[in-house]
């Protein structure tokens, strides 16, 4: 099964997100956000982040959930390519973020994404699999 896949929206960039469960989903929209923001092939696992979400729903928990991943890289500038969910709910998530810190001699920045919007937001499951779909403003 694949991760995400991509498509266009005006002046912006959707993915749609494929897991086995919400977990899977999660994961994979973050692994997803940090691909298409540097690429992943150079990224280690150098360090690990610890972190907590709370959100009214399940959509939203998404949106916050990417948005604090977006800040760390802008504000830290951390790199993620794995994350370890110790809790998920439809409210609430704690997880654990592996990755390292931005290397100029081994990282490239692709994309700009300058925040993730709540256009079209969508996490479900569909006939014993998850999906999910979000939208960066670029």
């Amino acid at each position: 099964m694949k991760r995400y896949e991509t498509f266009d929206h005006t002046a912006d960039l959707g993915i749609r997100v494929f897991g086995r469960t919400c977990e899977e989903v999660f994961a994979n929209a973050a692994y997803a956000l940090f691909d298409l923001l540097t690429g992943l092939d150079h990224v280690r696992e150098n360090l690990s982040y610890t972190f907590q979400v709370e959100a009214e729903d399940r959509e939203e928990l998404l949106i916050r959930f990417l948005s604090e991943l977006l800040f760390l890289c802008e504000s830290e500038g951390y790199l993620f390519q794995r994350f370890s969910f110790a809790h998920l709910n439809q409210k609430s998530l704690k997880v654990v973020a592996y990755g390292e810190t931005f290397d100029p001699s081994r990282h490239e920045f692709k994309t700009e994404i300058k925040a993730v919007t709540y256009h079209q937001v969508e996490v479900k499951e569909n006939h014993g699999t998850w999906e999910g779909r979000v939208i960066f403003d670029l």
